[in-house]
Protein backbone atom coordinates (compact mmCIF):
# COMPACT_ATOMS: atom_id res chain seq x y z
CA UNK A 1 0.00 0.00 0.00
CA UNK A 2 3.20 2.47 0.91
CA UNK A 3 4.44 1.65 -3.02
CA UNK A 4 1.02 2.86 -4.33
CA UNK A 5 0.85 6.47 -2.31
CA UNK A 6 4.38 7.19 -4.12
CA UNK A 7 3.71 6.13 -7.33
CA UNK A 8 0.50 8.00 -7.08
CA UNK A 9 2.37 11.22 -5.77
CA UNK A 10 4.82 10.72 -8.71
CA UNK A 11 2.02 10.81 -11.04
CA UNK A 12 0.82 14.12 -9.67
CA UNK A 13 3.75 15.33 -10.07
CA UNK A 14 4.40 14.23 -13.63
CA UNK A 15 0.73 15.42 -14.36
CA UNK A 16 1.63 19.10 -12.70
CA UNK A 17 4.93 19.35 -15.24
CA UNK A 18 2.79 18.39 -17.99
CA UNK A 19 -0.15 20.51 -18.08
CA UNK A 20 2.43 23.68 -16.61
CA UNK A 21 4.52 22.96 -19.87
CA UNK A 22 1.17 22.93 -21.92
CA UNK A 23 -0.32 25.78 -19.83
CA UNK A 24 3.27 27.71 -21.08
CA UNK A 25 2.76 26.87 -24.60
CA UNK A 26 -1.05 27.92 -24.72
CA UNK A 27 0.26 31.28 -23.35
CA UNK A 28 2.57 32.19 -25.85
CA UNK A 29 0.77 31.08 -28.51
CA UNK A 30 -2.03 33.01 -27.07
CA UNK A 31 0.23 35.85 -26.84
CA UNK A 32 2.03 35.60 -30.79
CA UNK A 33 -1.89 35.04 -31.96
CA UNK A 34 -3.37 38.02 -29.90
CA UNK A 35 -0.31 40.03 -31.29
CA UNK A 36 -1.22 39.15 -35.00
CA UNK A 37 -4.93 40.20 -34.26
CA UNK A 38 -3.39 43.59 -33.62
CA UNK A 39 -1.41 44.34 -36.51
CA UNK A 40 -3.63 43.20 -38.68
CA UNK A 41 -6.49 45.34 -36.87
CA UNK A 42 -3.80 48.38 -37.22
CA UNK A 43 -4.24 47.38 -40.95
CA UNK A 44 -6.85 47.51 -41.31
CA UNK A 45 -7.79 50.85 -39.26
CA UNK A 46 -4.72 52.34 -41.90
CA UNK A 47 -6.78 51.44 -45.03
CA UNK A 48 -9.25 53.22 -43.63
CA UNK A 49 -7.16 55.85 -43.51
CA UNK A 50 -5.71 56.33 -46.59
CA UNK A 51 -6.70 57.94 -49.54
CA UNK A 52 -5.77 59.84 -52.78
CA UNK A 53 -8.27 61.33 -55.30
CA UNK A 54 -7.75 63.19 -58.95
CA UNK A 55 -7.54 66.87 -58.50
CA UNK A 56 -8.80 68.75 -61.33
CA UNK A 57 -10.99 68.94 -64.10
CA UNK A 58 -11.31 65.50 -66.01
CA UNK A 59 -12.42 66.41 -69.16
CA UNK A 60 -9.41 68.89 -69.81
CA UNK A 61 -6.10 67.32 -68.83
CA UNK A 62 -3.16 68.74 -70.56
CA UNK A 63 -0.91 66.30 -72.82
CA UNK A 64 2.26 68.56 -73.91
CA UNK A 65 2.91 67.47 -77.52
CA UNK A 66 5.89 70.29 -78.01
CA UNK A 67 8.51 67.51 -75.78
CA UNK A 68 9.64 64.28 -77.44
CA UNK A 69 7.87 61.86 -76.05
CA UNK A 70 4.91 63.68 -75.43
CA UNK A 71 3.69 64.27 -71.63
CA UNK A 72 0.51 64.28 -69.84
CA UNK A 73 0.31 66.59 -66.26
CA UNK A 74 -2.44 65.61 -64.32
CA UNK A 75 -2.75 66.23 -60.42
CA UNK A 76 -3.30 63.99 -57.26
CA UNK A 77 -5.03 64.89 -53.64
CA UNK A 78 -3.38 63.15 -50.26
CA UNK A 79 -6.90 62.89 -49.05
CA UNK A 80 -6.42 60.20 -46.17
CA UNK A 81 -4.98 61.20 -43.01
CA UNK A 82 -1.48 60.05 -43.27
CA UNK A 83 1.54 60.33 -45.43
CA UNK A 84 1.69 58.74 -49.13
CA UNK A 85 5.28 57.80 -50.45
CA UNK A 86 5.17 59.87 -53.99
CA UNK A 87 8.33 57.26 -54.60
CA UNK A 88 6.26 54.23 -54.28
CA UNK A 89 3.93 55.03 -56.97
CA UNK A 90 2.08 53.00 -59.86
CA UNK A 91 0.66 54.82 -62.82
CA UNK A 92 -1.31 53.06 -65.57
CA UNK A 93 -2.93 54.62 -68.79
CA UNK A 94 -5.33 52.75 -70.63
CA UNK A 95 -4.15 49.41 -68.66
CA UNK A 96 -0.51 50.33 -69.64
CA UNK A 97 2.05 50.10 -66.95
CA UNK A 98 3.92 53.68 -67.09
CA UNK A 99 8.30 53.22 -66.38
CA UNK A 100 9.05 54.75 -63.42
CA UNK A 101 11.61 56.64 -65.39
CA UNK A 102 8.66 58.38 -66.97
CA UNK A 103 6.96 59.53 -63.99
CA UNK A 104 8.22 62.90 -62.65
CA UNK A 105 6.55 64.68 -59.33
CA UNK A 106 6.53 68.07 -57.93
CA UNK A 107 4.37 69.45 -54.90
CA UNK A 108 2.00 71.82 -55.57
CA UNK A 109 1.39 74.97 -52.73
CA UNK A 110 3.06 77.68 -51.22
CA UNK A 111 4.74 77.59 -49.22
CA UNK A 112 6.02 74.31 -51.34
CA UNK A 113 5.13 71.19 -49.34
CA UNK A 114 8.43 68.85 -48.73
CA UNK A 115 6.37 65.46 -47.94
CA UNK A 116 3.05 64.11 -49.61
CA UNK A 117 1.01 65.02 -45.98
CA UNK A 118 -2.73 65.31 -45.80
CA UNK A 119 -4.69 67.82 -48.46
CA UNK A 120 -1.19 68.34 -50.18
CA UNK A 121 -1.62 68.45 -53.99
CA UNK A 122 1.01 66.53 -56.25
CA UNK A 123 1.47 67.46 -59.93
CA UNK A 124 2.22 64.23 -62.22
CA UNK A 125 4.10 64.47 -65.53
CA UNK A 126 4.17 61.19 -67.55
CA UNK A 127 6.29 60.78 -70.43
CA UNK A 128 6.36 58.08 -72.46
CA UNK A 129 6.25 57.22 -76.41
CA UNK A 130 2.79 55.42 -76.33
CA UNK A 131 1.54 58.65 -75.73
CA UNK A 132 2.15 60.08 -79.22
CA UNK A 133 -0.46 57.99 -80.97
CA UNK A 134 -3.10 59.72 -78.99
CA UNK A 135 -5.32 62.32 -80.53
CA UNK A 136 -6.30 65.79 -78.75
CA UNK A 137 -10.03 64.92 -77.53
CA UNK A 138 -9.03 61.11 -76.41
CA UNK A 139 -10.50 59.65 -73.39
CA UNK A 140 -8.37 57.89 -71.24
CA UNK A 141 -8.26 55.91 -68.56
CA UNK A 142 -5.98 56.89 -65.66
CA UNK A 143 -5.34 54.47 -62.12
CA UNK A 144 -2.72 55.15 -59.61
CA UNK A 145 -2.07 53.48 -56.63
CA UNK A 146 0.44 55.08 -54.01
CA UNK A 147 1.99 53.22 -51.12
CA UNK A 148 1.95 54.99 -47.58
CA UNK A 149 4.53 55.67 -45.62
CA UNK A 150 5.11 53.39 -42.37
CA UNK A 151 2.71 54.75 -39.55
CA UNK A 152 3.07 52.61 -36.60
CA UNK A 153 5.30 49.90 -37.94
CA UNK A 154 2.49 49.47 -40.53
CA UNK A 155 1.88 50.55 -44.31
CA UNK A 156 -0.97 50.41 -46.71
CA UNK A 157 -1.70 52.17 -50.49
CA UNK A 158 -4.38 53.98 -51.81
CA UNK A 159 -5.44 54.22 -55.61
CA UNK A 160 -7.98 55.88 -57.56
CA UNK A 161 -9.27 55.52 -61.43
CA UNK A 162 -10.33 57.96 -63.44
CA UNK A 163 -11.82 58.58 -66.84
CA UNK A 164 -10.10 61.74 -68.43
CA UNK A 165 -10.05 63.56 -71.77
CA UNK A 166 -6.99 65.22 -73.35
CA UNK A 167 -6.28 68.03 -74.46
CA UNK A 168 -3.16 69.68 -76.19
Amino acid sequence: MADGGVSTYIMLITALLVSSSVSAVLIQEWSSTSRVIQQQQRGIQLAEELSIDFAGDPMNVNIDRSTTPDEITFYVLNTGEHRMDENQMEILIDGQVIPSLGVSTTFVGSPTPSSWDSMVLIEIVLSNNSFDSLNNDADVSIFVTVNSEEVAGVSGSASFNSEVRLNG
